[in-house]
């Protein structure tokens, strides 16, 4: 099973504008609300390619029925730790014509040494050796700042598969406890080793001090110029997806994720899950509705997605 952990959530609302202009009234396209977060999308991903995703987070008493119903209509399982206050609201404006967009957030509550204690316990219970468990995203307030190194012990200890993909300090804790593998994007990455990096080869090179230190696979996402992923044994690239320049990357770094872990649970060798990885990334951005990811669009994908060994240094 692949258990999805999540500490942050909100409520995402998204007006897109056909051309936004200042100083004027402007007419809206679409707008959308619903609950969001790493580990909701990564778990939604999972599901519609046909994985059973269990997802484990915080949900909150005012108005966490968003965050229950969301799963609900998904099929996905889950337990929650409900904690006092509500969901963090996320206005999102999209400008269609440009892509760009402006975002105002909420801030996040504060969870009690309690409700922390209560999720770890609840996460734990689920894992064993069968487990592929995903550490997502950031953590609100009150949360201890090395709750995912912490965690990545513990399932490692029960035999479970872990698989980091955050931020931050959460992702500079979280390597230290050796996850088995890790998910960051090329700006986490630079993030991570406080560099600024001008050729692919520096990217392998920094991917495989994450290996020494016993993480067994670094996947990198790059953008248009397509992923990495780096083992012991080997460096796999993926050449870009195919027609999808100037679509907007949010929440592809999720679909990929998941598509890894989908491949890594059928133990399919790397080369396959960075194929699945892209495929369901490329997937995800080929929608024209939020959280979607087609599993038609997943399988037409997957023989497009171009990858090569690159030769050992």
């Amino acid at each position: 099973m692949i258990v999805n952990i999540q500490l942050n959530s909100g409520i995402e609302k998204i007006i897109s504008i056909p051309e936004f202009r200042w100083q004027t009234n402007n007419q809206v396209a679409v707008m959308c609300r619903r609950a969001v977060g790493k580990g909701l999308q990564t778990a939604m991903t999972v599901k519609q390619l046909g994985g059973e995703p269990f997802l484990i987070g915080f949900n909150y008493s005012i108005n966490g029925r968003v965050m229950t119903k969301s799963l609900e209509e998904a099929g996905i399982l889950y337990d929650l730790v409900t904690v006092p206050g509500e969901l963090p609201g996320i206005l999102r404006i999209r400008d269609k014509q440009t892509g760009k967009e402006i975002v105002f957030q909420e801030p996040e509550g504060v969870v009690s040494e309690e409700a922390v204690q209560d999720l770890i316990f609840r996460v734990l219970r689920r894992a064993d050796n069968r487990t592929i468990a995903v550490l997502s995203g950031e953590a609100p307030k009150g949360v201890p700042k090395r709750i995912y190194s912490s965690m990545i012990q513990d399932l490692k200890y029960l035999g479970a598969r872990t698989v980091l993909d955050s931020s931050e300090m959460l992702l500079k804790d979280g390597v230290e406890a050796a996850p088995w593998m890790v998910t960051p994007n090329l700006t986490e990455m630079e993030s991570l080793f406080q560099t600024v990096y001008q050729r692919e080869e520096q990217v392998i090179e920094d991917a495989r001090k994450l290996i020494v230190r016993g993480i067994s696979l670094v996947c990198v996402s790059m953008g248009a110029l397509g992923a990495l992923l780096i083992e012991r044994g080997g460096v796999w690239k993926a050449g870009p997806i195919p027609n999808l320049q100037g679509k907007i990357a949010k929440g592809a770094g999720c679909a990929m994720t998941a598509g890894l872990c989908l491949a890594a649970e059928q133990e399919s060798p790397p080369a396959d899950m960075l194929r699945y990885g892209m495929a369901a990334a490329g997937a995800f951005l080929s929608g024209d509705l939020p959280q979607t990811c087609s599993r038609l669009d997943f399988e037409q994908m997957l023989p497009e997605i171009s990858i090569q060994r690159l030769p050992s240094p």
